[in-house]
């Protein structure tokens, strides 16, 4: 089974994530992108990200093993056991992949969409065998951060989602099963909490942008690096733990749950947001703040996994 090949269909950030992911581990990758460029992009991501690919799995290859990944007609995929999905965001650019793929690929095999936020059963609407299709959305970089939120469909089997779970624990993921369907999943809805809130205080002139990136930055992230929302909230109750912190501040969260704000990405906001951005950005490339932000990802990931 290890030496049989992984099917990816497109191969941008998403999808190279994915395949830097396999061939660390020296499994053959069959690649399906339309772009005429993309396996140039593709190997000049991978090559790109090797050295940090090499600090998440220590027994990587020490350089890229080319020979096991492929760029493919769609009808070369047939012989692939699983695949993942790595179209745009958009349900009828999904719904189109999924329909070439059934085409080509047995009725058994998985085939794993890395969406951020669509319903499932309305993606796998219209699918032969609706019953092999679950969300696999990774984290970004994918070759590093080991969370991938599962999700299956109204038509999904079981025995499918078990074995996504018990494939992806393989690689070293660390999948997370939701257990009901829900627009933008678990990491996208916090996340975007987060930033409701911050567009809120920014839209009001509470705190400026570099004010915003300090607090969470320097403020909330180092504590989330031992446990989440819930574990700090805990912590905060002291020796009774939660049953202290809700002794103690439950009237007072309740009374800033209900004075968050509810932004509209209007004309105005939209202009404070880019604004921003260039303040915090200044001159810095896009590329080189990705860059930096994938470098220290690995960084913390090994001080998280040897604390463990």
């Amino acid at each position: 089974m290890q030496d049989e090949p992984i099917g990816l269909v497109g191969a941008g950030t998403i999808g190279g994530g994915w395949a830097a992911t396999y061939l660390a581990r020296r499994r053959p990758v069959l690649v399906v992108d339309p772009a005429p460029d993309a396996f140039g992009r593709l190997t000049a991501y991978l090559e790109a990200v090797w050295p940090s690919v090499r600090r998440t799995v220590p027994d990587a290859p020490a350089a890229v093993p080319v020979d096991l990944l492929r760029l493919v007609p769609l009808a070369d995929l047939g012989a692939a056991v699983l695949v993942h999905e790595n179209v745009p965001e958009s349900v009828e650019s999904k719904k189109d992949a999924y329909h070439d793929i059934e085409d080509v690929v047995g009725p058994g095999v998985p085939i794993l969409s890395s969406s951020g936020g669509l319903m499932p059963s309305q993606l796998q609407a219209g699918m032969h065998h609706p019953e092999r299709f679950v969300v696999a959305h990774p984290q970004s970089p994918v070759y590093a951060l080991p969370l991938v939120e599962v999700l299956a469909g109204k038509a999904t089997s079981p025995a499918v989602v078990d074995a996504v779970l018990a494939h992806l624990t393989g690689l070293g993921k660390r999948p997370v099963l939701l257990h009901r369907e829900i627009p933008g999943y678990l990491t996208n809805r916090l996340t975007f909490a987060m930033l409701r809130e911050a567009t809120h205080l920014l839209a009001e002139g509470v705190v400026d942008a570099r004010g915003i990136e300090d607090a969470v930055v320097h403020g909330i992230t180092p504590r989330f690096l031992i446990g989440g929302p819930l574990t700090s909230l805990a912590l905060a109750g002291g020796p009774g733990g939660m049953r202290g912190a809700m002794r103690s501040f439950a009237d007072t969260i309740e009374g800033w749950w209900s004075d968050l704000g509810t932004p509209h990405l209007d004309e105005d906001t939209r202009a404070r947001l880019i604004a921003a951005a260039d303040e915090i950005f200044g001159d810095r490339p896009i590329g080189d703040i990705l860059a930096a932000r994938d470098a220290a990802a690995v960084d913390v990931l090994a001080l998280l996994q040897g604390e463990e």
